[in-house]
């Protein structure tokens, strides 16, 4: 069917342009996407735009968040190095008397923590209790807590050690030996009161923490409800249960500081992230710019330099090329396989034979193809 316009026409133009649109017809690659709010922008403009002004109060506002997160990992690291200094001096320092160390018998500081003491008073068995499920040597055990009554009338309540759970029955520890009788004169060392927690145990004389004011309700009396003392040493001896503990506790620090320095390079990142955003928001509006140009090409001569990625070569092996793109190169460019040479003149004369002898290149080179500044322009 002849066309309506002639060739050449706006008409005709006009009519292919509606034709090429049409359901199904061949979708034409987009030639440019033009950002309206930085249209017509130079340098760094486009900075002062709302987006851009949000974009650098969020990298603000994220160094802040991140240097006050930052300054909290530091002050609990400074906290766990004193705590670690005090506990030392304390585990290491001459035993003082209990009265002096807990005035009241709800009294307890932390800076007393791991502190001795000196205290004699007598044992009462018949009230001992056992802690459930507490770290004794390589397994899991029991704790024996024996109250101590002082000349004072007060019970004091003394952690003797632990031992292992029954063969027989993990539900009970192995036999206890017993406390000294009498009148003893030992060294604690203090410890708070723990929390409460779980549900009291079915077997009467076992409860699941050190909280010293459910063992108040057990055992009654003017008991000490702030610290009780883990033995050291007493006299008269007696068999030893096993150490809860050997040698002075110390808290983890350094997971501290590297929290600490995790967040000032995250806040360092959130500005290099913007910094680097800021640059490819440049580039893409400078892009005509005859300097930004030439920054350009000599980016692109840099990346051509670059060793190729294992992923790269992996590309080349299965598609037998690697993309332009990886040099900054877009659009059509045509570029011979890997390793072909230039096309053989062939003479009649010569039954076939090539004339020159192709030109061997080392594997090892790399041809940049620069798009050419004088393109032809698409036809209209």
């Amino acid at each position: 069917m002849p066309e309506r316009y002639p060739q050449g026409s706006l008409q005709h133009r006009g009519s292919r342009a509606v034709e090429a649109r049409r359901p199904g017809a061949l979708e034409r690659k987009t030639a440019a996407v033009y950002d309206t709010t930085t249209e017509g922008m130079v340098g760094y403009e486009f900075v002062r735009t709302r987006r851009w002004v949000v974009y650098i109060i969020a990298a603000v506002v994220f160094a802040v968040a991140c240097v006050f997160l930052s300054h909290w990992q530091l002050d609990r690291g400074q906290k766990a190095t004193s705590y670690n200094a005090r506990v030392q001096e304390n585990f290491n320092a001459d035993p003082v008397p209990l009265d002096s160390a807990l005035p009241k018998l709800d009294s307890y500081r932390f800076a007393d923590d791991y502190k001795r003491v000196s205290v004699t008073g007598t044992y009462l068995p018949d009230q001992q209790l056992v802690v459930r499920t507490r770290p004794c040597g390589d397994d899991t055990g029991f704790e024996i807590l024996t109250p101590l009554r002082l000349t004072s009338g007060k019970v004091f309540v003394i952690d003797r050690g632990c031992v292992d759970a029954s063969n027989a029955d993990p539900d009970l520890p192995k036999p206890v030996a017993a406390p000294p009788s009498g009148t003893v004169s030992l060294i604690a060392r203090l410890q708070p009161s723990e929390a409460k927690r779980g549900s009291t145990p079915a077997i009467k004389n076992q409860i699941e923490t050190i909280d010293l004011p459910q063992v108040k309700q057990r055992i009654g009396g003017s008991v000490y409800t702030g610290a009780y003392g883990l033995l050291q040493t007493q006299t008269p001896a007696s068999k030893a249960l096993g150490a809860v503990v050997t040698s002075a506790p110390t808290a983890n620090t350094a997971i501290h500081w590297s929290y600490m320095v995790q967040w000032v390079l995250f806040a360092i990142g959130g500005f290099v992230a913007l910094y680097y955003a800021v640059q490819v928001e440049f580039r893409r509006i400078n892009a005509d710019d005859p300097e930004e140009r030439v920054r350009a090409r000599n980016r692109r001569e840099k990346a051509a330099r670059k060793k190729f990625t294992d992923g790269e070569i992996e590309d080349e092996l299965l598609d037998g090329f690697v993309p332009m793109s990886r040099w900054g190169i877009e659009g059509p460019v045509a570029i011979a396989p890997p390793g072909a040479g230039p096309k053989f003149a062939l003479d009649e004369a010569s039954a076939g034979e090539p004339t020159q002898a192709a030109p061997k290149r080392a594997s090892h080179d790399v041809i940049v193809i620069q798009p050419s500044d004088d393109e032809p322009k698409p036809e209209e």
